[in-house]
């Protein structure tokens, strides 16, 4: 649900997907609310490893959506359309991260959130 991580810092990082017809959120040429959900949480996900391998030197931890809270979507994205999505941290207190999301295609914001992410242990495939 990212097709790359764009922009890297320990409090905002950026990826993009391009919706793709064959996405398994995508139905009828328009991309579900679910999907974007899922593509924000990637987002956590892949600024979460990369800091965990990169920064931080150790295995990749799982994580868990915790909360989504403030939803707005503003419209659902079409097909073809690339979501660049920044997510900026707010807080992190042990292993739970909360963070803003906003969804953009090209310069129009289409949806934004907060989500609360909890780390998990280790993955064992570090």
């Amino acid at each position: 649900m990212v097709d790359h991580l764009v922009d890297y810092s320990e409090t905002q990082t950026t990826c993009e997907l391009t919706i793709r017809k064959d996405n398994v959120f995508c139905e009828n040429g328009e991309f579900a609310a679910a999907g974007l959900i899922e593509h924000i949480a990637q987002t956590c996900a892949a600024r979460l490893g990369y800091y965990n391998k990169y920064v931080l030197k150790v295995g990749v931890r799982l994580g868990f959506i915790g909360e989504v809270k403030d939803l707005e979507i503003v419209r659902l994205p079409r097909e073809g359309e690339t979501l660049s999505t920044t997510i900026v941290v707010m807080q992190e207190i042990f292993d739970v991260t909360l963070v803003n999301a906003e969804v953009r295609v090209g310069t129009e914001v289409i949806a934004t959130t907060r989500l609360k992410i909890a780390q998990g242990e280790q993955s064992s495939s570090s």
